[in-house]
């Protein structure tokens, strides 16, 4: 499906800061990108770079004088989604896993597994199957985690959002990471772009690798799992945050939209975690 994107960043800086941000649309082997543009609204330095093993596209953009400073991204994406059925899902153990997958097995800053090993084991330890514990993982994190907008700030960590039961898609997605590692189940999170989330913002999803294959994980269920374009992937927001700042720059807000591109051909039909469960699949990015 080919979607069109826009979202804006908006900040004041106080004096010289720098702002890395992350608002471009990957390119990869199932997501094409197309009519795209990054535009500041007043005079800043700015340099792309293709960060991490991932080779995400951030900006940096250098701020000299104080004032106002907007961030607008504009982009068509074509990506593609596919399903497998779940009975050709394998557990893979972690030995035999390349080196690229092996780091989404380790803690991480927002996604300390190690101290979560004693809560995951006892509650899917018990289950058979690394695709069944990830599958149960995510219908855990939706039964039992209250999404609550401003419950949780950019320095809580996954083990905060177990204590206190609520969060945001960012906290769904590193305590869904942090139980996965906890269980030998290589995890990594991803931002995207999410067509039908409401309200219309950045969203964090995470993917778990079984039998060679990232297969995506929605704890919150507030989108189509077919309606996401990927922005990043990284071990955890540490890697792919939407924005990292430095110096004396404030957020002042944000602006999202993700709709069906004019040139779309075909339908979009949404394809939600129930509806891959009966009938026995289960969803990932091209």
């Amino acid at each position: 499906m080919r979607f069109f994107i826009t979202s804006s960043l908006y900040y004041y800086a106080a004096g010289p800061s720098t702002l890395l941000c992350s608002l471009s649309c990957g390119k990869t082997s199932g997501q094409a990108v197309f009519q795209e543009s990054l535009t500041t609204s007043r005079q800043v330095t700015r340099t792309d770079l293709l960060v991490g093993q991932e080779r995400n596209r951030l900006t940096r953009l250098e701020i000299k004088e104080a004032g106002d400073l907007a961030v607008h991204y504009l982009a068509t994406a074509q990506t593609t989604s596919n399903t497998m059925p779940v009975a050709k899902v394998a557990k893979r153990k972690a030995e035999d896993l390349g080196a690229p997958v092996i780091p989404y097995l380790f803690p991480s800053r927002y996604a300390p597994s190690d101290r979560l090993r004693a809560a995951a084991m006892d509650l899917f330890g018990g289950i058979k199957g690394a695709l069944n514990q990830a599958l149960a993982i995510e219908e855990w994190l939706f039964k039992h985690i209250a999404y609550i907008i401003g419950s949780s700030t950019e320095q809580s960590c996954s083990r905060d959002t177990l204590e206190l039961r609520s969060g945001v898609c960012r906290d769904f997605a590193h305590l869904g990471i942090s139980f996965c590692r906890a269980l030998c189940i290589p995890a990594r999170y991803v931002t995207v772009y999410a067509y039908q989330l409401y309200p219309q913002d950045f969203h964090a999803v995470f993917e778990v690798h079984l039998n060679g294959i990232w297969y995506v994980i929605d704890g919150t269920r507030k989108a189509p799992l077919n309606g996401m374009i990927r922005i990043a992937t990284g071990r955890d927001a540490s890697d792919a945050a939407v924005a990292t700042l430095f110096g004396n720059i404030q957020g002042q807000g944000i602006y999202v939209e993700t709709a069906i591109s004019d040139d779309a051909v075909g339908e979009f039909l949404p394809v939600t975690r129930d509806m891959l469960l009966e009938k026995e699949e289960i969803l990932y990015l091209g």
